[in-house]
């Protein structure tokens, strides 16, 4: 990434997962968890693997309520980067990302 690249920029290509649902809860009255697919590297060259993270603490009565949920989760990872990449004591964040290192 190039200097000028803008935090709003930087988090609209971060990664952050897709949200999903599984059916797992142990309450048959709440039987989907939300969970979050991440596609990561794999050990092969060129391949890929989905690794899905469950969202603990929460299980619902229907599908769409727990990929809603999800995308909650996603959405406030995605402010929480952005409100520190706007930090200037996150210098080693901002510079993983390929912002400058001050803050202008």
């Amino acid at each position: 990434m190039t200097q000028t690249t803008t935090i709003a920029e930087v988090v609209a290509l971060a990664d952050f997962g897709q949200p999903g649902a599984v059916k797992r809860g142990r309450n048959p009255r709440w039987p989907y968890v939300p969970v979050v697919a991440y596609t990561v590297p794999g050990l092969a060259s060129g391949s890929t693997v989905v690794r899905t993270t469950q969202i603990l603490g929460v299980a619902y009565a229907t599908r769409e309520e727990a990929i809603a949920k999800a995308e909650q989760y996603i959405e406030a990872n995605r402010q929480s980067l952005a409100e520190k990449l706007a930090q200037p004591r996150y210098r080693a964040l901002r510079e993983s990302y390929g912002l400058p290192r001050e803050i202008s």
